[in-house]
């Protein structure tokens, strides 16, 4: 008998194939067998009342050696009582159908499926503290067993204000009360002051800014700060949601703000920090009113710009600018003085970082300005070689500008036009290797899992005691007094 080799791989494919199929099509009604889930508890954080959450996943395997008929897929309570809605591989689980998917799904052995889930509650809890929110899966097999997984969030009750334009003097105080959010602008009307007392924290969406045509006032204290950032209250993997920058408008000063005084504000997650737009008409820099006053407070993780200065008379002490992708401060003229501050460009989320110090005395129009800028006892620093940058409209006109007594991540001056502008400082590129650039700090993170950095001078860092006693702050960023040699830069370390 003449056997062809064709015929045996045939015959072999063949069966390899029915078998295969026998296999993945063979399900099981033993009791024992069971699904298997990524959780026990799908928690989504806190949420704010009536906001919508953002979608979280996990998934369901079958690991039985079997194919699983799933009969039904219950929700106990139900998005019209829990407010958790829920998908389960493509299937919405409807409140007008008893909460239920009954339709049965065939799960194989070695499959997996999605379950989604988003969280939006009916009402308010009418409690001032978040409040859990709970509700269960149900899935029971062809078998009859039943398996569960279940539902928690806690939910917040806010006030909140939408496109709101203030044309009185308002106070918020929320330390002990229900958060704020913003929609849209808040809008301060021009001859009326905005006060936020200490301990209040103001919570914008996307598209939520604060206009200030009138006065800002922030009274934060060193044991409760006021805080200005995002809406959203959950994280993406490791990282807080809040510290992505972005995550809405900012604080705009405008051309009739003035007398604007922070103590003591955090704010983050923006697109940008705050913006001082130019002052109104004036012939002198002495002429100019006191646009904004901001001492211990730090603005980080903004996708443009954390300070911007136009043409406006302002004063920055003992205040953090981090991590941001445009400049963190960028001056383009007015009446700027600097003390005791660090200014960091450390941004990691994407490319395209701009320096730490942007100095100019034109607009971005090109329109020449009047300029001064005192800086002592800073430090400015970041991942390039050269983080200070003075771009003068005229290059013979020496220019009203004189920072001292800083450490700065710039060449060392070599040329007598420099050497008046930086007088008595550290420079970077001088100092010991690990201290150059980030080394300069106690913990930056850069694998990109969570982004927390500490500012802290590391020990033996060059700017440990070179600050001047006679001109730097008597404490620091959060309030610790400076010791009698005291730090360059925000934060003062302790002695040994």
């Amino acid at each position: 008998m003449k056997i062809r080799i064709k015929d045996i791989l045939f015959t072999l494919v063949t069966v390899t194939l029915l078998w295969s199929c026998d296999d993945n099509d063979t399900f099981s009604t033993s009791y024992n067998s069971q699904l298997t889930f990524a959780t026990q508890t799908l928690s989504l954080d806190t949420v704010f009342s009536k906001v919508p959450s953002a979608s979280k996943m996990f998934k369901i395997y079958n690991r039985s050696g079997d194919g699983i008929r799933i009969s039904s897929i219950r929700q106990e309570r139900g998005a019209a009582k829990s407010g958790f809605r829920v998908n389960v591989n493509g299937m919405y689980i409807s409140p007008d159908e008893n909460n239920s998917i009954n339709s049965e799904i065939e799960f194989r052995n070695g499959d997996s499926i999605r379950v989604w889930v988003e969280l939006t509650t009916p009402k308010e809890t009418g409690e001032l503290k978040p409040q859990e929110i709970n509700d269960r899966l149900l899935f029971t097999l062809e078998s009859g067993r039943q398996q569960e997984v279940g539902l928690k969030a806690w939910a917040w009750d806010a006030d909140t204000l939408c496109n709101h334009f203030l044309a009185k003097d308002t106070v918020i105080d929320n330390k002990n009360g229900r958060p704020l959010i913003v929609y849209g602008p808040l809008v301060v009307q021009e001859g009326y002051t905005l006060t936020v007392n200490a301990g209040s924290q103001i919570y914008f969406h996307q598209d939520g800014q604060l206009l200030i045509n009138g006065s800002l006032k922030v009274k934060g204290t060193a044991q409760d700060s006021v805080v200005f950032r995002c809406d959203r209250l959950d994280s993406l993997l490791q990282l807080k949601y809040d510290q992505i920058p972005g995550k809405w408008q900012g604080v705009t000063l405008t051309e009739t703000s003035s007398d604007n005084e922070i103590q003591y504000l955090d704010l983050h997650g923006a697109e940008y920090g705050i913006l001082c737009d130019s002052t109104e008409t004036y012939t002198t820099l002495e002429d100019m009113p006191q646009k904004l006053t901001i001492a211990h407070s730090s603005i980080q993780n903004c996708s443009g710009i954390g300070l911007q200065v136009i043409a406006s008379k302002v004063s920055v002490e003992n205040c953090l600018l981090a991590n941001l992708r445009g400049n963190c401060l960028r001056v383009q003229g007015g009446d700027v003085s600097v003390n005791s501050t660090t200014i960091a460009s450390f941004y990691g989320y994407t490319a395209g970082r701009q320096h730490a110090l942007s100095m100019s005395d034109y607009t971005d129009d090109l329109k020449q300005v009047l300029f001064r800028l005192r800086m002592t006892n800073s430090i400015v620093t970041g991942y390039s070689e050269d983080e200070v940058f003075w771009y003068p409209k005229d290059m013979t006109v020496d220019p009203d500008l004189i920072i001292t007594r800083s450490y700065l991540r710039t060449p060392e001056p070599s040329d007598e036009y420099s050497k008046k502008l930086l007088q008595d400082c550290l420079y970077d590129a001088n100092s010991a290797e690990e201290y150059q650039g980030k080394g300069l700090f106690t913990y930056l993170n850069e694998t990109g899992t969570d982004f927390r950095y500490d500012f802290t001078p590391r020990q033996g860092a060059p700017v440990i005691g070179a600050a001047d006693p006679a001109t730097s702050a008597s404490d620091d960023l959060h309030g610790n007094p400076r010791k009698a040699t005291p730090d360059m830069g925000c934060i003062e370390t302790k002695d040994e």
